[in-house]
């Protein structure tokens, strides 16, 4: 009864919204031999209904033209008509909306034909722009297809720029809605060639830099003539295919290589590049627009354990854009901020399956894969999944905030991994100024930086409400506190006797020796030369003392890990492992004592371990008197405040780093400068020599454990 009513609300909401998307009738009654997934906050797969489903695969034969011979793009025009760039048989051929053949264009001008043709590019007015690669040109075509003019190879104007012997192929061709084209040749690095709507060359545009790591740097600077130009020959990866919006801004993709320029040591394989070359494509999902982030292939039949290899790019309405996987034959749409909405398709031969991907492009709200190998054009069509989100994306774009919640919350039961959702609802509340409601769902959604925004609001509102009366209590509160310092009554003496018996007593209850231990600590950190001496030599400090200070760091850390602010917690809290906890804070510590008091003993070091232990305890006080307010005052800090909250954080760690050189180095072993900093690299060094033996002996024990449960296991069988 609930999944009817369920249903009548999703029928109810197709019904008021899609009517927009006619044209992308969905489809329920295919099944493929693979499952669709999106990636959470931690780039972690997970599952996803089905966006779309294969209807059919339109072949030459049943456009009745004869098989295509590996044909290689693809192009829906605004009129509706799809062009197909049948590379093999030097042609174009041209269907309509409903796959009915309307001409083949394999000739020209005065008998004049094409020669591999592999990118085509049809302009709004029905201007047909065409790669002839075997030929080396541009060739461009009246929309009833003769000829109006050849854009020929610019040889002059790459003189000096590229090698003499450059053998200029163009690949792909797009023109903007100036009249400015854009080329795409095999074998040039420097970024798309750029024509004026005339044909005259007019530069390079949009090239991807390459970055060279250190070792090469290093390399190129002592390496021979002959050594360096071989190190020329590392070039960024050209870019493989693109596609423009109807404001001119060029949506590339490229197979990118870690040498390229990179955000956050991930390469780039989608840019959107404006007239000045500039890079202006948002990345704010939780991963870079690039196809798969991990190899999910427990969601396939197949294997395929490689990167995305993006081979094409199409745009959508509202700033969406898809893009072609040629390794696995997936297509991943992204919306306007980078979030992933959807996925479908995989690499194969079976239903719904692509053997060699090269083209994409959509026709309406269907989308259209052009397989080589296959030599036709596999079509996709949305389910009312793929419906929903387009009809909340038009909601949200109109301004219809409260129906884009209503559409978000139905996607939300079709898919609860669907942390975009989330967010489409955090924003409809957001428009309406309910703060704490968008706040819970922008969490949900794990969106940090629209919590913070949400949260900023939300905190305002509540300071102007209740400023007054927090002022007035906070007023009331001290007036009372120094109050009731000048006017408290005196303590009934006592004679001396009798009070430093009853204070010794008291002491003797908490432990006076560990308490007073304690205290000392707090002297140490603010005192370390004189404090960590006096802690060696007058014996204030106690193992017993320093055992406290390393369970409380313990604790303040698993604090921190479960109480930061949502803005600056991006711990899977779900996954949390309290023993993993404890010995990501107790084995450094310990292998930091016992390496550093063995490296000592070798080293005239005046320290022993019981030494080395308690000042290397101490040393870590600075963490909790830092860690753990910062953990509280996380929770009311917006993210343009993270700086400070960083910046101390950075000072605690520090100072107790610092307090570890001085104290459990320096001061304890009787060091000078240099032979402190020389131990503690070499303490480093050593601990993680025993970390590698540690891992190599579990390694040797579980095969050891192997072999002899082998063993037993033959011996019970032959007996």
């Amino acid at each position: 009864m609930m999944w009817r009513k369920v249903c009548a609300v999703l029928v109810a909401v197709l019904a008021a919204c899609c009517s927009a998307y006619a044209q992308g009738t969905s489809i329920t009654n295919f099944t493929v031999p693979y499952t669709s997934y999106l990636y959470d906050f931690w780039q972690k797969a997970v599952p996803s209904p089905q966006a779309y489903l294969p209807s059919r695969i339109i072949l030459g034969d049943d456009l009745q033209v004869g098989p295509l011979k590996n044909p290689n793009d693809l192009f829906v025009s605004a009129q509706g008509e799809i062009y197909i760039a049948d590379t093999g048989n030097n042609r174009l051929v041209v269907a309509d909306g409903s796959f009915q053949l309307v001409r083949v264009i394999s000739s020209f001008g005065d008998d004049d034909s094409f020669n591999s043709p592999m990118g085509l590019f049809v302009t709004p007015e029905g201007h047909i722009y065409v790669a002839d690669t075997g030929n080396g040109r541009i060739v461009h075509l009246n929309p009833d297809g003769t000829l109006n003019r050849i854009v020929p190879a610019p040889q002059a104007q790459f003189e000096g720029i590229l090698p003499a012997n450059f053998n200029y192929r163009p690949l792909k061709v797009g023109v903007d809605q100036h009249g400015r084209i854009y080329v795409i040749a095999q074998d040039l690095y420097e970024g798309f060639i750029s024509f004026s709507a005339d044909g005259q060359f007019r530069g390079f545009l949009g090239a991807p830099r390459v970055t060279p790591s250190l070792a090469e740097y290093l390399w190129s600077r002592f390496a021979t003539k002959e050594q360096r130009q071989r190190i020329r020959a590392f070039l960024p990866t050209e870019y493989t295919n693109f596609d423009l919006d109807s404001e001119g801004f060029i949506y590339a993709t490229s197979h990118a290589e870690d040498k390229e320029e990179d955000q956050g040591g991930i390469a780039i394989k989608v840019r959107k590049i404006n007239a000045k070359g500039q890079d202006l494509l948002r990345r704010l999902g939780f991963a870079d627009p690039m196809g798969d982030v991990e190899f999910p292939d427990r969601w396939s039949t197949a294997t395929r354990r490689t990167s995305s290899m993006l081979v094409d790019i199409t745009v959508q309405p509202y700033g969406v854009y898809s893009v072609l996987d040629g390794n696995r034959g997936r297509v991943f749409t992204y919306d306007n901020n980078g979030n992933l909405l959807y996925d479908f398709g995989y690499w194969g031969s079976g239903h719904g399956q692509v053997a060699s991907p090269v083209a994409l492009d959509h026709l309406g709200k269907t989308m259209l894969v052009l397989d080589a190998q296959r030599g036709g054009i596999v079509v996709f069509e949305p389910t009312d999944y793929a419906l929903l989100i387009w009809a909340a994306l038009d909601a949200y774009e109109r301004g219809d905030y409260h129906l884009a919640e209503r559409i978000w919350g139905q996607l939300l039961v079709l898919n609860s991994n669907f942390d975009v959702a989330y967010t489409g609802i955090g924003r409809a509340l957001l428009r309406r100024g309910e703060y704490a409601q968008a706040m819970e769902n922008f969490r949900l959604g794990n969106n940090r930086a629209e919590y913070s925004e949400a949260f900023e609001l939300y905190r305002k509102e509540l300071v102007y409400a209740h400023f007054p009366q927090a002022f007035a209590s906070g007023a009331v509160l001290l007036a009372a506190f120094f109050l009731f310092r000048r006017f408290r009554p005196g303590r009934p003496s006592l004679p001396a006797a009798q009070e430093a018996a009853a204070a010794q007593a008291k002491w003797a209850r908490f432990g006076r020796k560990t308490l007073n231990s304690l205290r000392f600590g707090l002297y140490i950190i603010f005192h370390p030369f004189d404090g960590f001496e006096r802690l060696k030599k007058e014996q204030r400090g106690t193992p017993l003392a320093a055992t406290i200070i390393l369970a409380l760091v313990v604790l303040t850390f698993v604090f921190a890990r479960q109480y930061t602010g949502f803005i600056f917690n991006r711990a899977d809290l779900s996954k949390i492992n309290l023993l993993v906890e404890i010995g990501s804070v107790v084995l450094p510590f310990l292998l930091w004592t016992f390496v550093n008091w063995a490296l000592t003993t070798l080293m005239e070091g005046k320290g022993t371990l019981r030494d080395v232990y308690i000042a290397s305890a101490f040393a870590l006080i600075p963490v909790i008197l830092t860690v753990v307010p910062l953990t509280m005052i996380s929770n009311f800090l917006i993210a343009e405040e993270g700086a400070f909250y960083y910046m101390l954080m950075s000072l605690g760690l520090g100072w107790a780093v610092v307090l570890l050189v001085v104290g459990a180095t320096m001061v304890t072993h009787e060091y000078d400068f240099s032979k402190t900093i020389f131990t503690c690299i070499s303490t480093l060094l050593g601990m993680a020599f025993a970390l590698f033996l540690g891992l190599l002996f579990i390694a040797l024990t579980e095969q050891v454990v192997l072999f002899v449960r082998q063993l037993i296991t033959e011996a019970i069988h032959r007996t």
